[in-house]
């Protein structure tokens, strides 16, 4: 992290600190006709709408506009978003004049603000508010337009952005429930101008007398404040706004429409976690929102999301059965607007375009959504940017491997951050568990269909040779499935640091020095392996080696164990733990222990929510037993074996394995050794914590 950047807001001023230039940021907000260096406008409002806005909610919006245009104008020090380089997250201290002075600076709001900042943009934020000496006016910001027809009592607030989730909420709510709604966009250039008209155009004759009505948020700052494009907050001005107009129009909550694949943002490769994966409707951020909203409001006020739990090709097949497929090409989904190719409107490269592209020919709706509005296909043509190439291979093999899944815990072990979500849905863990697992089965299925699909139709091209060889078709057909991460490093340098496994041999590498093979550690390499795809980030340590001996299990717990059986009820107490007497374990009794910490995982998440530390100490003592019971049941090449002792202390077995792997590895690399027991946390919790940022690419090499 880099060192505290202070924002002055206003005029504010703090005690014992003296603004620097070079350190420092001075945004002023004013309206159009303004000297400030950021300008608000709301635009569109017709004037008998206007019935004043109270003053938390005047002080709300000049609060999100700085934190967005902060965002924008302190520069994280890593070269984009998919790495992770010194200084990404920025200590930013705003000092802000407001109004209600008591409100902003109680212990709930800026403990809600901050926590819902730090998680949505993964900086840390702090806030000084001070009181406002000169207020201006509130109308300042509106932009009133009474040629307009007056839109009296509507129903909903739906925050409206022109990509397909959006565009199929609108139509969700005027034209299939036939709801009057306002909708609520965020304009961050002129160049949208003419397709979000031609969108109102198109809905408002879809939905005849409920055609929503638009209302548009403009932020413009000075050319010398756009220097970081990541605009992690870009959500938290668009809500904040949007619930400013609700209050204007006496509603109590504001709607997202967004997937729950897109929502949740599981990475697609070990290095793209935290921040680095955007966060904009996150379960958690959603919660925060409301929270924050509700606080100002002083009365319950809801965010939610509708199409939390579809897919996006869910999405674009109810575009099509509303009979408004004409306007799924009028929408946009690009990251990449500020780069886009004269004539294109998609880049084809970004996450986003991915994303779309895979829905679209899921769902059947191609003809609806023109190849040539993409700067580049990601199933047919040759990318310049190598990581636009693993980030292609990455998604697909993300899909394929939870297609596959067939195990909740394995699910969750894979992709620890999903526990996150479980607290803040209106579900129980264990439902939210299983219904995410679903989602992401079903977009897996989707995605790997509509790869079979271009393979099959581009056939003869990749046989020939005709298309480029790092294009994703051929690189999925070539290396003899659809996962291909593997094959496309090929074409890339070696990264500076890597630890994973190539083929059956463990591999490493520290700081671009001579790599080497470890052998005869295979157990602790494997722990190791974990711990670093997850800097920071702490976890038991029988999570850990549940997650190795889980997956070295499959083979053995598939064999001759029926399903029913699994499903029947288990406890603990009905497996052999306590006993000395033969097998410690057999497949039946294995496949019931995964059963048990799967649903040890999701009643864990649970107990952390709750802050039950005597639950939390009886589930941690539980999933021992069951590490110990399986890793001493499992002998070479997954066979049962027998145990002398099964109350062997798990952490020891842990500890000595890790530390094994750390002296063979001295034998190549001292320097690597060294930072290994230096960053490595072995105590009841595990953990990997360099004290700086660095990556590590420890996915596995299998046919390179």
């Amino acid at each position: 992290m880099k060192d505290k950047r202070y924002v002055f807001c206003g005029d504010a001023t703090k005690e014992g600190v003296v603004e620097d230039a070079k350190r420092d940021l001075r945004l002023r907000l004013s309206g159009q006709n303004g000297q400030g260096n950021i300008t608000l406008r709301v635009e569109d409002i017709h004037s008998r709408m206007f019935k004043g806005i109270p003053p938390a909610f005047h002080d709300l919006m000049e609060i999100a506009t700085y934190v967005y245009c902060a965002d924008q104008a302190i520069k994280r020090a890593a070269d984009d978003v998919d790495r992770f380089g010194n200084g990404w997250r920025r200590d930013l201290h705003f000092v802000i004049p407001v109004r209600q002075l008591d409100l902003w600076r109680s212990t709930e709001v800026t403990e809600a603000l901050c926590s819902t900042l730090n998680f949505l943009s993964d900086d840390n934020y702090t806030f000084d508010f001070v009181r406002l000496e000169k207020s201006r006016p509130v109308q300042e910001y509106l932009g009133f337009n009474d040629e307009r027809e007056y839109y009296g009592n509507p129903q909903q607030i739906v925050m409206f952005s022109g990509g397909l989730d959006s565009l199929a909420g609108a139509i969700e709510e005027s034209v299939t429930q036939k709801n009057k709604i306002v909708l609520v966009t965020h304009k961050s250039t002129s160049k949208t101008n003419t397709r979000y008209r031609t969108l109102e155009e198109k809905l408002r004759a879809k939905a005849g007398a409920n055609a929503p009505r638009h209302i548009t948020i403009r932020v413009h700052k000075s050319k010398n404040l756009n220097r970081e494009y990541t605009q992690r907050t870009r959500s938290f001005l668009f809500v904040s706004l949007g619930a400013t107009i609700a209050k204007m129009l006496g509603l109590t909550g504001v709607r997202f429409y967004e997937n729950g694949v897109v929502s949740l943002n599981l990475p697609v490769r070990a290095q793209v976690v935290g921040g680095r994966a955007t966060r904009t409707t996150h379960p958690v951020v959603m919660r925060g929102f409301q929270r924050i909203l509700s606080l100002v409001a002083g009365e319950p006020f809801r965010v939610d999301n509708p199409f939390f739990w579809k897919t996006k090709a869910e999405i674009v097949e109810s575009i099509m059965k509303a009979g408004c497929q004409e306007m799924i090409g009028e929408s946009r989904s690009c990251a990449h607007t500020w780069e886009m190719p004269k004539g294109c409107t998609h880049c084809g490269g970004c996450s986003q375009c991915i994303d779309r592209r895979y829905a679209i020919i899921a769902a059947k709706a191609e003809q609806y959504d023109p190849l040539d509005a993409y700067a580049v296909d990601v199933f047919t043509q040759s990318r310049d940017k190598d990581e636009d190439k693993i980030l292609a291979a990455a998604y697909l093999e993300r899909a394929n491997q939870v297609r596959d899944m067939t195990d909740l815990g394995e699910f969750i072990s894979r992709f620890s951050e999903v526990t996150r979500a479980f607290r803040a849905l209106d579900e129980s863990p264990t439902q939210a568990a299983q219904k995410i697992f679903d989602l992401y089965r079903r977009h897996g299925a989707e995605v790997s269909g509509a790869m079979e699909l271009m393979i099959q139709r581009n056939v003869t091209a990749i046989v020939k040779r005709t298309l480029p060889g790092d294009c994703l078709l051929r690189t999925a057909y070539e290396s003899g499935s659809t996962i291909s991460v593997p094959s496309v490093t090929t074409i890339i340098t070696e990264p500076e640091n890597y630890f994973r496994k190539w083929g059956d041999v463990w591999t490493a590498r520290f700081q671009g020095r001579k790599g080497f093979a470890l052998k005869g550690v295979d157990k602790g390499a494997e722990y190791i392996n974990i711990l670093l795809a997850y800097p920071d980030r702490e976890s038991s340590i029988s999570e850990v080696m549940f997650a190795c001996a889980a997956g070295s299990m499959n083979s053995m717990t598939s064999i001759a164990v029926a399903p029913e059986d699994i499903e029947e009820g288990f406890s603990i107490s009905d497996g052999p733990l306590l006993t000395d007497a033969g097998v410690v374990a057999d497949p039946k009794a294995v496949a019931q222990y995964k059963a048990r910490f799967k649903e040890l995982l999701v009643e864990k998440a649970d107990a952390e929510s709750e802050g039950d530390e005597t639950l939390l100490e009886a589930i941690n003592d539980e999933m021992e037993q069951i590490v110990a019971a399986i890793t001493g049941a499992v002998g070479k090449g997954g066979k049962p074996r027998k145990l002398g002792d099964k109350k062997k202390n798990v952490r020891d077995a842990f500890r000595n394995a890790i530390n094994r792997a750390v002296d063979h590895i001295e034998t190549h690399d001292s320097l690597f050794a060294t930072h290994l027991r230096e960053a490595l946390q072995l105590t009841s919790q595990a953990a990997y914590k360099p004290g700086y940022a660095i990556e590590w690419d420890v996915r596995p090499i299998t046919n390179e």
